[in-house]
């Protein structure tokens, strides 16, 4: 007889409106790129269903509701460019929450997801509130 192993696996959706990139390496080894785009919109939306756990001034880490840890990286050669962030840490969120809007020139922008590894997780999300 066949037993079915069930997988919690988290949906994501494109957190803006883009063009999708190539995968840029993992800043850290625990962690799994998942979707790169370049917006071409200003506003970012939730990838998923979550809370928000810890937040920078390029990144915002968020767990799903099954557990699972992924963090949405703003990265960019330009300076001026800033991310207004329209949640705090605790707030839930879904695919129809506004996390926050883009300031500057998208042209330079890429917003990368990454699923983190659940044994490093606290690790990553400490050293980005640092």
């Amino acid at each position: 007889m066949w037993f079915l192993r069930h997988h919690d696996q988290t949906k994501l959706q494109a957190p803006v409106a883009g063009i999708y990139q190539d995968l840029p390496a993992a800043a850290h080894p625990q962690q799994i790129g998942l979707l790169t785009m370049q917006p071409t919109d200003t506003v970012i939306n939730a990838p998923l269903d979550g809370d928000v756990i810890s937040l920078s001034s390029s990144s915002i880490f968020l767990r799903a509701l099954n557990g699972q840890r992924f963090e949405l990286r703003i990265d960019t050669l330009d300076y001026q460019i800033s991310c207004d962030w329209q949640v705090r840490i605790g707030d839930s969120v879904s695919p129809l929450t506004i996390l926050g809007t883009l300031n500057g020139n998208l042209a330079s922008i890429t917003i990368t997801i990454y699923r983190i590894d659940s044994i490093h997780a606290a690790n990553l999300v400490t050293a980005a509130n640092d």
